[in-house]
């Protein structure tokens, strides 16, 4: 059995106890292998083989630095290069050190779910919560879906994630129709 929600007292009356219940996860969340997975697709474009764009993709990662839709120096699966990165575009990094990346890059985002988010999730929630995160920056780019998901009205998320932060992106909508479908159903299909 699941650990309890919450025990009240609904009344004075000593037989007024009440305990609720749910399947959905309490903290700290991780993300699962499936969410990383879904990610790297949505990241890199396919997890192994040349993606769309013609980069080699090995285990989800873009190995060799280059900019991406929107002229900002990328490498690894969705890293963006700051200076002391010390990468420059074209250059090739090993497979550990974009493992590096990515595994530093989501510890970002998921200290940033850990602390605000405050009602409990179901694992695919989660991952689908990650993946925004991911995509849209664990600082102010996390802020109204975390606002949005402690509201608690779990049904009105699908709708909800479906335009966040689309902008004229035309890679977002099916990326977000993926996380909304994931946040909802737990349909781990980044398929595109």
């Amino acid at each position: 059995m699941t650990q309890p929600l919450a025990t009240v007292v609904t009344n004075t009356h000593p037989n007024s106890s009440v305990t609720v219940y749910t399947q959905r996860l309490g903290k700290p969340w991780v993300v699962s292998d499936d969410g990383l997975s879904f990610m790297a697709v949505w990241e890199s474009g396919i997890l192994n083989g040349i993606n769309f764009q013609g980069h080699h993709v090995t285990d989800g990662f873009i190995l060799k630095a280059y900019r991406d839709n929107v002229g900002i120096p990328t490498v690894a699966c969705g890293h963006r290069i700051v200076p002391s990165d010390q990468i420059q575009v074209g250059q090739t990094i090993s497979l550990e050190r974009a493992r590096d990346f990515k595994k530093h890059d989501v510890a970002r985002m998921e200290h940033r779910l850990n602390d605000d988010v405050h009602v409990p999730l179901f694992q695919f929630e989660y991952d689908a919560l990650v993946s925004i995160v991911y995509n849209c920056g664990s600082n102010s780019g996390a802020d109204e879906i975390i606002k949005k998901v402690n509201s608690g009205n779990y049904s009105t998320m699908f709708d909800f994630i479906l335009t966040y932060r689309i902008g004229s992106n035309p890679g977002l909508p099916p990326r977000r129709y993926s996380e909304a479908r994931l946040f909802a159903s737990g349909v781990y299909d980044a398929s595109h």
